[in-house]
């Protein structure tokens, strides 16, 4: 008899290969695969969540109309570093715990980030369409070893952003108010405020998570001090970005492009359908993480995290360690 249902709203399955399936079937943990989307409606996920002990969460939203009183939820594993779409308070005064997967996708995610930014720089979606439609010519692009790179948060993912975009020769700029000058230093960039990045810098790359203090942090104001004709990438959160100012400085040619994973919206509808379908816009579908070994290992550290809490120890990635103290575990 197993010791918990686990519902896994993810892939599992990379290559035939189901490593966590295995982790949690091995602790007498009862896997049930029920996928969800990105943006699942409320509903949809109250059904799929009823008498689960534990979740290897996707995109889904988890919060009091998600997770009904009385439910036997012990954790969430998000399956990724971000967790906007978690009401930790809420997990928190239920005593659930909450854990991400950091130290999994950062190559994934950094080399996304640089794949956007040569696709807006060089026009590669509008060469694909021209050559398409028997055309055979695209406005000039830049060599990026020409250009300054300005990083907005710098973890895991910007460092590495930092080391890719230094192989293709170009001056990087950090500003992380929680990195300090010598750390950024050593990664071979140079710390400087926001004012400095977005006046210097050619292009503009976003790593920094969705909270109330960065909400539309990129707004009219500060796109309107960024170098005219520069690039924004955002492989961040889509919220962080004001959409209409974006939209706004897309159109009147103070910003040449911008390269966009994610949208304030997801599947983007509205101003964010609205943003996406600019000529100048190459826009991806949330999927930094999407390469196989990354979201293996994203699996397995979600499957780890269930298993050490079920197990009596404490989780690595947790967000919510307050839970963990009332819990005794360490």
């Amino acid at each position: 008899m197993s010791v918990g249902r686990v519902l896994v709203s993810c892939q599992l399955d990379f290559r035939g290969r189901e490593p966590a399936r295995e982790i949690l079937e091995g602790a007498d943990l009862e896997v049930v695969l029920r996928p969800g989307t990105r943006g699942s409606a409320d509903e949809s996920t109250r059904e799929r969540l009823e008498g689960m002990d534990a979740i290897i969460a996707g995109g889904e939203h988890l919060n009091a109309d998600t997770v009904v009183e009385g439910s036997p939820l012990k954790i969430i594993a998000r399956n990724g570093v971000g967790y906007d779409a978690v009401d930790v308070p809420f997990c928190t005064g239920r005593g659930i715990v909450l854990t991400t997967t950091p130290g999994t996708l950062q190559d994934a995610v950094a080399d996304h980030t640089m794949a956007l930014l040569l696709a807006a720089v060089r026009h590669i979606a509008a060469g694909d369409r021209a050559v398409k439609a028997g055309e055979y010519d695209v406005p000039y692009g830049e060599d990026l070893g020409s250009m300054t790179l300005g990083l907005v948060g710098c973890g895991q993912i910007g460092s590495e952003v930092v080391r890719r975009a230094l192989a293709f020769k170009m001056r990087v700029l950090v500003a992380d108010p929680n990195l300090s000058a010598d750390r950024v230093a050593e990664l071979g960039a140079v710390a400087v405020t926001l004012d400095e990045l977005v006046a210097q810098a050619d292009a503009v790359t976003l790593h920094l998570p969705l909270t109330e203090a960065t909400a539309n942090l990129v707004d009219a104001d500060l796109i309107g001090r960024m170098k005219a004709g520069s690039v924004l990438v955002n492989t961040a959160r889509g919220g962080v970005v004001d959409e209409p100012a974006l939209i706004e400085a897309l159109k009147s040619g103070h910003l040449a492009a911008a390269g966009l994973d994610v949208q304030a919206n997801e599947p983007a509808q509205g101003v964010s359908l609205d943003l996406v379908r600019l000529e100048n816009v190459v826009a991806m579908p949330h999927c930094g993480s999407k390469t196989i070994s990354a979201r293996e290992r994203m699996s397995i550290m979600a499957a780890e995290s269930i298993v050490d809490l079920f197990q009596g120890r404490a989780p690595r990635g947790t967000i919510n360690t307050d839970v963990l103290e009332k819990l005794g575990l360490k």
